[in-house]
C-alpha cells in the first residue's frame, strides 16, 4: 500500500512539472496580424520570475517603442509594429499610435484602456473600451452607435444591440461581460444574430 502511494505522488509531482514546463510565459514582440495569429513573436525572450529580461521602455508616450533584448536596445517604430506580449501575458496592439489592451479575441476584438501618461507620470483610471470588427479592423470607442455602424450589414444585430444594450449610463451595456457564456455580450449577440439569419 504504501509503495502504491508512493507511486501515486511521484506520477503527480512529474505531470505537474511537465505542465509547469509547458506553460513557459514569454514576451515579444508581433510585427504583424498574421505574426499575431501564428504566435510569431519577435526579439522572444522567456519571462523569469523576479524580474523582464525583455525590458520595454517608453512604452505609451512616444512614436518608437524601445526595448532591451539581452542587454541590447533595439528601436522600432509603433507604426511598424502590431502588438507587443509583457511578462504578464497581456498583449497591446499599437493603432494610431497609441496602445490598447487586447481584452478578446473574438469576431469583434476588445480592447481597454486603463492607464494615461500625463507629462512622463502614469495615472491609472476607469478603464475604457474599444472595439474592432476582426483583429485588423479600425479600433474605435465602444459604443452602441459605433458597433451599429461597424455591423450595419447585420440588421439582426442592430436591432439586438438597440434592444439588449440599453443602460442608465452611457454604451456602459455596451462593454459589458457574459459571464455565463464567457465572452463580452457584444460577441455574444453577434453570435446570436448570425444565428438568427
Amino acid at each position: 500500500m504504501k509503495n502504491l502511494k508512493f507511486l501515486v505522488l511521484l506520477i503527480f509531482i512529474s505531470s505537474c512539472r511537465i505542465f509547469a514546463q509547458s506553460h513557459v510565459v514569454t514576451s515579444g514582440i508581433y510585427l504583424s496580424a498574421e505574426d499575431f495569429l501564428n504566435n510569431k513573436l519577435v526579439e522572444e525572450e522567456e519571462c523569469k520570475k523576479d524580474h523582464e529580461d525583455f525590458k520595454k521602455h517608453d512604452f505609451f508616450t512616444r512614436e518608437s517603442f524601445e526595448v532591451i533584448y539581452k542587454g541590447k536596445k533595439k528601436t522600432f517604430l509603433k507604426a511598424n509594429i502590431f502588438a507587443y506580449r509583457d511578462c504578464d501575458n497581456k498583449t497591446w496592439r499599437f493603432y494610431d499610435n497609441k496602445e490598447y489592451e487586447i481584452i478578446e479575441k473574438l469576431d469583434i476584438y476588445v480592447y481597454k484602456l486603463s492607464k494615461v501618461v500625463f507629462n512622463g507620470i502614469t495615472i491609472e483610471k476607469d478603464p475604457v473600451f474599444y472595439f474592432s470588427k476582426g483583429l485588423k479592423g479600425e479600433i474605435k470607442r465602444l459604443t452602441n452607435d459605433n458597433l451599429k455602424s461597424s455591423f450595419a450589414e447585420n440588421k439582426e444585430f442592430c436591432r439586438l444591440v438597440d434592444k439588449e444594450l440599453k443602460s442608465d449610463i452611457p454604451d456602459k451595456a455596451a462593454h459589458s461581460y457574459d459571464f455565463a457564456n464567457k465572452m463580452y455580450r457584444v460577441n455574444y449577440l453577434l453570435i446570436e444574430s448570425k444565428n438568427k439569419k
